[in-house]
């Protein structure tokens, strides 16, 4: 591969010369950095606990000691979870573990990758292929730092760049045996190295962290994969109390009795707070909400999860009875005639946390889990039929592995029911015909007890439809209808949870995300053309999503998602009416909580206009840093240098429009392939 193009620094002018200003396009969205729309995861020696990486900061685990410290009073318990895939969910990466890849061409980007060894490192490296040119433009070359995944189904590689954690845009996949594109990657502008992972993504991977200044795009981590502690509870005084007993010994008998040992014992607890155990990771819907000062780590083993999470599926019908998501375990089996009839059935009846399954006990283990329940002559078949077609195997017949939304994996349907139920089930559902959706779509509560009819369920349902028409919606519903329904809904919902004293007896999604998505709807609502809203119109919307977004600030205290969502639209308002030290000063904010390239982008246009060059320019470099396919920023600087480095300018004007053909030319492509 050739070595990039440097281009030659340039000396810019002072703030007061007659330097030309940088483009006046308007501020660009995250998605128009070049990814997709937003989207609503081994240790060798079983004696050793998950690896923890750093021990500084609080963690969000509260009192979180480590799986280590459960190792010398329960040796055997810890052996056996050790080499679970849960305890392999996030580790540090090694060589010989992960395949290399010589050479791999993503066709819809034009670009190139290759996965090799370094030594110990393993590296992802790409290149962008340039149309009307022999050149290959190199983007990326990063040391992967951590695999995410047990390899269970697949395995994601992190990679860090400063103090943030981004996802390589290659997986590998078990059943395929292959790298393939990550999820959400597969696509003409995609991500790159530029998605940055939270804690909320860490959340199902990660045993223990902290975070840096409260900011979720920043983790510290204290143990790397999921532990004893994301089930039984933080264990400070639990431990501390076993280390009393053992520096006591005597008094043994009089401590037990009088002292809480303070741990969760799951088969203690009832049906929903057992279940909640294994939603906290495995129940996601297409929507997840947060009550007021809640988030992903808000959760303690042996609460109700439905205290501090809303989860919700939203959109066209698609019922969980009807289609296998990766995540849609619960749907399924709670539709399960097998649920439905017991009242002691969860997912630990069938899965122990503690025991590894492997293709060598994998069907007699499941075949007993039957059992416990069915007589073997319970089933419709004879046995010779069933050792002849199936070698007698219950869940390949009743609880088959089908396709999910994500690429290349397949899953254990957990419906539970006989095979022509399934069938019939699979059956998709035949498009009428090709009219635009004018109705809002349905939301259906996957976790949500809130009474229905209540305030609280309506604030929660059009909360949720409002956060899946704002991540994408559907390409069937005609939004400029939509949307106005949904902000009319969200607001009404708003205004009736405002005039109604709170019951902390009822959980609902917290005001500060309502009229977040409020706002966003409404700034949504703005892009569409619409020839009977008037100038008053337009004003009044945008001095209410305005409004809204600064209640937001002046309410959060946390660099939340919202709050980081309420200063960008702050920010892109001031631009688009000319507050320029404004939105200077408010991407500036913004800029400091995430690595987003069109924020870096964005601040750069503001200090062009306050004709602070010097800092236009590193802007505009670091946006490009972040993201080398990203067109805008090379289009920027070209107009920076014109006049003062007119060979930069041209080289800088030239990357911009050919990354524009190549995210142009295969769109229009596979516009004529469908």
């Amino acid at each position: 591969m050739p070595d990039p193009e440097v281009l030659p620094p340039a000396n810019l002018p002072s703030d007061d010369s007659d330097a030309p200003e940088p483009d006046a396009d308007q501020a660009a969205s995250p998605s128009e950095s070049g990814s997709a729309e937003p989207e609503p995861e081994t240790l060798e020696e079983p004696a050793s606990a998950p690896l923890a990486i750093e021990d500084r900061g609080v963690p969000m685990l509260q009192d979180a000691v480590g799986s280590q410290a459960c190792v010398a009073c329960h040796p055997n318990r810890a052996a056996s979870f050790f080499e679970t895939s849960h305890a392999e969910s996030l580790r540090v990466v090694n060589t010989k573990q992960e395949p290399e890849l010589q050479s791999f061409f993503h066709q819809p980007s034009s670009q190139r990758m290759q996965v090799v060894h370094d030594g110990e490192l393993v590296r992802h490296q790409s290149w962008q292929e340039l149309p009307q040119t022999d050149y290959v433009m190199p983007l990326s070359d990063y040391p992967v730092e951590m695999v995410m995944g047990s390899g269970t189904f697949a395995k994601s590689y992190l990679i860090r760049d400063g103090d943030a954690l981004l996802q390589a845009p290659l997986s590998h996949y078990t059943e395929q045996g292959e790298y393939d594109m990550s999820p959400g990657y597969d696509s003409p502008s995609h991500f790159g190295f530029s998605r940055q992972v939270t804690d909320d993504c860490l959340f199902c991977h990660a045993g223990s962290l902290s975070r840096v200044d409260g900011n979720r795009n920043v983790s510290v981590l204290h143990e790397l994969a999921i532990g004893c502690e994301r089930c039984h509870g933080g264990g400070r005084q639990h431990v501390d109390f076993a280390n009393q007993i053992r520096a006591n010994p005597n008094d043994t008998t009089e401590l037990d009795a009088v002292h809480d040992w303070s741990i969760v014992h799951p088969n203690e607890l009832g049906r929903d707070s057992m279940e909640s155990l294994c939603a906290q990771c495995h129940l996601q819907g297409d929507i997840q909400m947060f009550v007021r000062g809640a988030d992903s780590w808000s959760f303690r083993p042996g609460e109700d999860l439905a205290a501090t999470r809303l989860v919700y599926n939203v959109g066209p019908p698609k019922k969980e009875s009807g289609s296998t998501t990766f995540v849609g375990h619960f749907g399924q089996m709670h539709a399960s005639e097998c649920y439905l009839v017991s009242e002691t059935l969860t997912c630990v009846t069938c899965h122990d946390p503690h025991q590894r399954v492997d293709d060598s006990n994998r069907e007699t283990i499941h075949r007993n889990h039957c059992l416990s329940c069915h007589d073997n002559v319970d089933c419709g078949e004879e046995l010779t039929v069933r050792t002849d077609t199936n070698e007698n195997s219950c869940h390949q017949c009743h609880m088959p592995r089908s396709e999910t939304e994500v690429p290349h994996v397949s899953i254990t349907d957990h419906r539970i029911a006989v095979p022509n139920e399934l069938g019939d089930a699979k059956t998709p559902v035949r498009e009428v015909d090709d009219e635009q959706v004018t109705e809002l779509p349905d939301a259906v509560a996957l976790l949500d007890r809130a009474p229905s009819g209540s305030w609280q369920r309506e604030l929660n349902e059009a909360t949720a439809i409002a956060q899946w028409l704002w991540m994408g919606s559907n390409p069937r519903f005609d939004n400029a209808v939509v949307f106005n329904l949904a902000v009319d809904r969200l607001r009404s919902a708003i205004e009736a949870a405002e005039k109604t004293e709170p019951s902390s007896s009822v959980a609902h999604v917290s005001l500060i995300e309502a009229k977040t998505r409020l706002a966003s709807l409404i700034d949504r609502v703005l892009l569409f053309p619409d020839e009977n809203r008037s100038e008053s119109d337009v004003q009044r919307l945008r001095n209410e999503s305005q409004t809204l977004m600064q209640w937001v600030l002046s309410e959060e205290k946390q660099p939340t998602p919202e709050i980081q969502v309420a200063l960008e639209s702050l920010a892109n308002s001031a631009a688009a009416e000319d507050r320029h030290l404004e939105a200077y000063q408010l991407y500036q904010r913004l800029v400091e909580l995430r690595r987003n390239p069109a924020d870096h982008y964005n601040l750069g246009l503001a200090c062009g206009k306050l004709r602070r060059f010097g800092e236009a320019e590193q802007a505009f470099m670091e946006s490009i840093r972040i993201q080398p396919t990203y067109p805008l920023p090379y289009a920027s600087l070209a107009r920076l240098y014109q006049s003062i480095d007119p060979r930069a300018a041209s080289n800088y004007m030239q990357l911009s429009q050919r990354l524009r053909l190549v995210q142009k030319g295969n769109e229009n492509a596979k516009r004529e392939e469908q």
